[in-house]
């Protein structure tokens, strides 16, 4: 009963508020920080080569574009093209290309108001879900290591794979329509696959990201 009294007491102070808050169509940039792990697992008899996980960190921005309606919001966000290298195996064994398509929804509560109400603080709670397009852009011959009379596991055709996650922040709005936003996104995906031609050797790169970003969004 508590829980649900304080829910309804959240809810309705974020509905109380949504007279002086703003809807429509909005456009968003952010750039960030990002830490990613990239476990690269394989599996088959004729596999000789260990499994084993990457860390890196990368700069990406990002393009935001979709529709706020006072304390939510829905949009679509894609990523710049990046590349991830293998920082494991000296001097490499593989590079691979990456760019993010998703679409996420936001809860964006009122947590403060000025007395003016020209600008107020909220939250960001929300959920994304999407696909990452990957590509090899090089790998070492030896991740195959699968014998003889074998097809290549590794090829440099792109694929799609999804990903998900959630994101967590505060942001700054104006009643002009400008707003800040400081935020921290956590995805969690498949980001490539690979099979031999009787598909009895599979080798899986998994992608696991952790990322801070700061952006700016102007709503319509």
């Amino acid at each position: 009963m508590i829980k649900k009294i304080a829910l309804t007491t959240l809810l309705l102070s974020t509905l109380a508020s949504a007279e002086m808050s703003q809807k429509g169509f909005f456009v968003g940039l952010d750039g960030s920080t990002l830490s990613s792990n990239i476990a690269y697992a394989k599996k088959g008899s004729a596999i000789t080569t260990s499994n084993y996980a990457s860390d890196e960190s990368i700069t990406p921005i990002s393009l935001r574009l979709g529709y706020q309606y006072y304390f939510t919001r829905i949009y679509g966000r894609v990523s710049s093209e990046h590349e991830y290298k293998d920082n494991t195996k000296e001097p490499g064994r593989f590079k691979i290309k990456n760019q993010v398509f998703e679409l996420n929804a936001d809860y964006l509560p009122t947590f403060y108001k000025a007395d003016s109400k020209s600008w107020f603080i909220r939250g960001v709670f929300g959920v994304g879900i999407g696909a990452n397009k990957s590509a090899l852009t090089y790998y070492d011959s030896k991740l195959d290591s699968i014998g003889n009379n074998l097809t290549p596991i590794l090829s440099k055709e792109t694929q799609w794979n999804m990903e998900y996650g959630y994101q967590l922040g505060a942001l700054m709005e104006f009643d002009f329509g400008l707003s800040t936003e400081l935020g921290y996104r956590f995805r969690s995906g498949l980001m490539a696959e690979f099979s031999d031609a009787d598909e009895a050797n599979q080798a899986t790169f998994k992608l696991r990201t952790e990322e801070i970003y700061i952006g700016i969004n102007y709503l319509f």
